[in-house]
């Protein structure tokens, strides 16, 4: 008898357990101590009804050389404890492939990963020191071995000489490695991957022609992230392409990445995997909930419904894609200030000062 070769996966976005630099004292590190896991509540069956639940850890999991009074040092970095939380709420699987991976340099990155493996999951998205390649998260079942990989394709600031994640500059060394991981096993395979550029509700070019060739070298699902919004799904050929997933839990205020979702992937052998949405929207205590009728026709209209984007978006250049992106952030930077403001009662009197510091700096310096 031919085996039944199925397997369910839960994917979401960018996941946030620290505070973002505009939200300390009040963002996701904070939020997690005091909520717990109610932040969950809404979810969890969610996640733990599949077999794999993955997403994307876009803050380091340690304490190691923090200097909390330093905001630099303070922010983006998660209590390990929090990786509780994520384990009981499903999760089994986080990519640590991002451009957030090194914020805290080299041990807080390693200590991150080795909690992560104490709290019960896996992590992708490392590089094997010996030869360089990502090493893959292999699941068996019967007699196939499928494989879930993370990739970041964002340029790397913080340790551009020293880079122990799945950083890579070229997509031809992905597709080296993802031929070489198809040769191997038997199963699906799986590919999670940083890329892209913030805010945008569609993916530029370089996006859609890589997400393709990956289903072309034998990939069933393409997992994007990094954007913080949500962008299309394509069916290409075999496979799926989530350009992105949006932010899932996360301290960000812009109105666009409140919305949240988790995608449902239903994997057959020899079939077009079936993707599944959960429509959902961050509450004030940035907890995902149900979203409401009217955003989840907002949010599945962005999905499904912009074929025509993609199609358009395709022919465009990099440097037009990234014109665009400039637009954008002229309308999403006086936000942040706008934020800060409204919220200025809420920090430190020694990160306010730090701060405007920083921000006077970053003026200074055209950065």
């Amino acid at each position: 008898m031919t085996e039944d070769v199925r397997m369910k996966i839960a994917a979401v976005g960018d996941i946030s357990i620290g505070d973002h630099p505009v939200c300390v004292g009040h963002g996701m590190r904070h939020t997690l101590a005091k909520n717990g896991a109610d932040l969950f509540s809404e979810v969890k069956d969610i996640l733990n009804a599949a077999e794999i639940t993955v997403g994307n850890l876009e803050t380091v999991a340690s304490n190691k050389n923090l200097r909390s009074w330093y905001l630099p040092s303070y922010e983006m970095r998660g209590e390990p404890a929090s990786l509780a939380l994520l384990e009981d709420s499903g999760f089994n699987i986080l990519s640590v492939a991002n451009n957030h991976a090194m914020q805290h340099g080299k041990e807080a990155f390693q200590d991150t990963v080795e909690n992560i493996g104490q709290y019960g999951m896996e992590a992708i998205g490392v590089d094997d020191p010996v030869n360089g390649a990502t090493k893959p998260f292999v699941y068996r079942k019967g007699n196939k071995e499928h494989v879930l990989v993370a990739f970041s394709m964002r340029p790397e600031e913080w340790s551009p000489d020293d880079i122990p994640y799945s950083f890579r500059k070229s997509e031809e060394h992905i597709f080296e490695e993802v031929r070489a991981l198809r040769s191997r096993h038997n199963g699906f395979l799986i590919v999670s991957i940083h890329w892209g550029l913030e805010y945008l509700p569609y993916p530029g070019p370089s996006q859609i022609r890589i997400g393709r060739r990956l289903i072309d070298e034998g990939v069933s699902v393409v997992i994007g992230h990094h954007p913080h919004v949500i962008q299309p799904i394509e069916y290409y050929n075999q496979g799926v392409i989530l350009y992105s997933l949006g932010d899932f839990l996360f301290d960000l205020w812009h109105p666009e990445t409140k919305v949240r979702m988790i995608a449902t992937i239903d994997l057959k052998e020899d079939c077009v995997p079936e993707v599944n949405i959960e429509t959902l929207e961050a509450d004030q205590s940035f907890r995902p909930i149900r979203a409401s009728e009217e955003k989840t026709k907002e949010i599945m209209e962005v999905l499904y419904g912009s074929k025509d984007e993609i199609a358009d978006s395709i022919n465009k250049s990099d440097s037009e894609y990234w014109e665009e992106y400039k637009k954008k952030l002229i309308y999403v930077r006086p936000r942040k200030y706008k934020y800060f403001k409204k919220n200025i009662r809420t920090y430190s009197l020694l990160f306010i000062i730090q701060s405007i510091l920083r921000t006077f700096h970053r003026r200074l310096s055209g950065k």
